[in-house]
């Protein structure tokens, strides 16, 4: 049986928040007052085999300018087979912030690199234009993420679907997942829009986080939270949705990736 290598980061934060991206490209974001310790799988981030990139940036806790004394945001990449169940292979090198010596540093980076091997090559935003050289930018933006936002309160989910169909059919490749499984999804999705949740508009003081070397864009809250989210008021419930957009080459509109 072929191996299926399926890369995961094992992290623990405190104090802080923090972002993690592979290839130039976020798999976790957290704002973490306290202390959290998880492990994320990181495969959709993997375009193809070859050399890998990761980043990490750690910053105050939201609302503040300075480091906490107890922020710490430490990681590793793991990689396991999961061709048969999760069977450990390797682990690769172990980054870690350190203690915070000088308090009003605004932001800790630690960079690396590892190499992957993957039975896949995924079609995402290699051929994305660099949107730093679109002057409205903001504007088609905000038009995109309406336009996810009007189809899904109309009742239109067909067509909500069908915008995220690329980036489901990435992450069906590259988490060898079922097409049963990616169909799951989408119902579920649905399911918790016909349930009561409706799209809430968008922030005014949304920002725009650039990616993939700005091949990507998404709008995210102060708080690193997608600035796209659904809350439903017979239940109290949030529901984010946490998209990006490309414009590819020849294009001249956003779409989701």
């Amino acid at each position: 049986m072929a191996i299926k290598p399926y890369y995961m980061i094992d992290f623990s934060a405190s104090a802080c928040t923090f972002e993690i991206r592979v290839n130039d490209y976020p798999v976790i974001t957290q704002n973490i007052e306290g202390q959290v310790a998880s492990i994320i799988p990181i495969n959709f981030a993997i375009l193809e085999s070859g050399n890998q990139t990761i980043t990490a940036k750690t910053l105050p806790i939201a609302g503040q300018t300075e480091l906490d004394s107890a922020a710490d945001l430490r990681f590793k990449v793991l990689l396991f087979d999961v061709s048969n169940d999760f069977v450990f292979q390797e682990q690769y090198e172990e980054f870690q912030s350190g203690p915070v010596v000088e308090q009003k540093l605004p932001i800790i980076i630690m960079t690396g690199k590892f190499v992957a091997n993957v039975p896949y090559v995924l079609k995402a935003w290699q051929d994305g234009q660099d949107l730093v050289n679109i002057k409205d930018v903001t504007s088609k933006l905000y038009t995109a993420y309406n336009t996810i936002a009007s189809n899904i309160n109309s009742g239109k989910y067909d067509l909500f679907k069908e915008k995220i169909s690329r980036r489901e059919n990435n992450m069906v490749m590259s988490m060898y997942l079922p097409q049963t499984e990616a169909q799951s999804r989408l119902t579920g999705l649905t399911s918790d829009f016909k349930s009561g949740f409706k799209v809430m508009p968008i922030p005014h003081d949304s920002v725009l986080q650039f990616y993939a070397n700005n091949k990507v864009v998404a709008l995210k809250k102060l708080n690193g939270e997608s600035a796209l989210y659904l809350t439903n008021d017979k239940t109290q419930e949030e529901l984010m949705l946490d998209l990006s957009f490309y414009i590819p080459e020849g294009k001249t509109k956003f779409e989701v990736i």
